[in-house]
Order: C-alpha cells, then structure tokens, then sequence
C-alpha cells in the first residue's frame, strides 16, 4: 500500500482541483448519496471510506449526516479535506486494516474507493467493512466496470506506478456475498460524457446480516 499511499500524497492538489467539485455534475450520484442519507443519518456514526478531498462526506453532512467521519490512506488528502471542510473530521486509515473495533459503525460509504484492490485486496476490504459495521448496518459501494487492469507511470501530471483495477458488476456481488453482505440493490449507469473517465459504472447498497 506504500506505492498508493505516495501517488495520492504526491497528487493530493492536484486531485482537490479536480474532483472536490464532482458531485455537482453527477446527477445519479447525488440522488443515491441523499437517499442512503436519508435512511442512515440516524443509525450510528457513518464513515466514508476513500474519502479523498471529501466531497462524499461533505455532500452526506449536507443531506442531515452530522455523525460522520471520513478516511483516507494518504496523510496529505486527509489534511486537505480538513483544510477544505473544517467543519467535518477526518483520519487516515487503511481499508484492509481498518483501525477501529468491531461492530462500530452504523453505515460506510465507499465511492471508487475499490479502484487499486485486485482480487484478495477486495475480498480483505469486504471482511474488514463488514467486521467494523453493525448488525443491519448499511453500505453503498461504487466502482467501474471493465475487464482489465490500467497501469498509470503519470497521474495529474506526477511520475507514479500505480494501477487501477476495473470489475464486472456480478463479480463483486459476488465477494461481498461471501464476506456477509446482503444485496439489496443493484444500479449500473453510462459514464457522463465530457466530466469523467468513459467507464460505465456500478453501484451496490448492501446490508450487514443481523
């Protein structure tokens, strides 16, 4: 995770530019980060897992989501989206060794957060998820779709080695079966044409069985 941890603290201003304003043209995003707002903000402190410069979790504390905290692997993003949203908290962690006790958390976000997990890596991220979540306790997970695997020497104009990780949507489903989750639903859209990378994408909303 130390390559990852670096390309992110390398381009953290560079990604703040870029994506911290996201949100306003993706109209589906925004409609499900609502709703799960609105049958979350009541059940326990949410954590937004990938958080980046946070605009999940700023948008999720706008919609009635005042017990809410957001992670990140790098350092120098967490630092920024304090910087940018004081209002809100936010700590570094690491979704396959997740610093926190069991059954803790009463829902979890996790927006592209998947993106550098191959396979074990996800199956890792799904069972320290679940562990941290209480019974019944709700999660939305977004990825994009693809077959292949993209390697990256330059990201936003900084010299890195990472790699980005696309999946079939039955796939995960399929891994966050096994690690305990329910389904309760499934949505796949079209990229937005001209705002962001030309991928279809996937979004699950799974449940912690009680």
């Amino acid at each position: 995770m130390n390559k990852l941890k670096h390309c992110y603290d390398e381009v953290a201003e560079e990604y703040m530019a870029r994506f911290g304003d996201e949100l306003n043209g993706k109209h589906l995003d925004r409609i499900l980060l609502a709703a799960f707002a609105s049958e979350n903000g009541d059940k326990g402190r949410l954590i937004d897992l990938g958080c980046g410069p946070g605009q999940t979790t700023a948008y999720l504390y706008e919609k009635g989501v005042v017990d809410i905290i957001g992670t990140d692997l790098s350092p120098i993003m967490v630092a920024k989206a304090t910087q940018l949203h004081t209002h809100l908290k936010f700590e570094v962690a690491d979704m396959t060794a997740l610093p926190y006790t069991d059954s803790v958390f009463g829902s979890a976000i996790a927006f592209y957060s998947i993106v550098h997990f191959y396979e074990e890596k996800l199956k890792t991220a799904f069972k320290e998820i679940y562990r941290v979540l209480k019974s019944g306790a709700d999660l939305l997970l977004s990825f994009h779709i693809g077959e292949e695997p993209i390697h990256y020497d330059n990201f936003l104009g900084k010299e890195v080695d990472i790699d980005f990780y696309f999946w079939q949507t039955d796939s995960v489903v399929t891994t966050a079966k096994e690690a305990g989750f329910a389904i309760v639903d499934v949505i796949e859209r079209k990229p937005y044409e001209g705002i962001e990378y030309p991928s279809q994408r996937t979004y699950l909303w799974l449940r912690k069985g009680k």
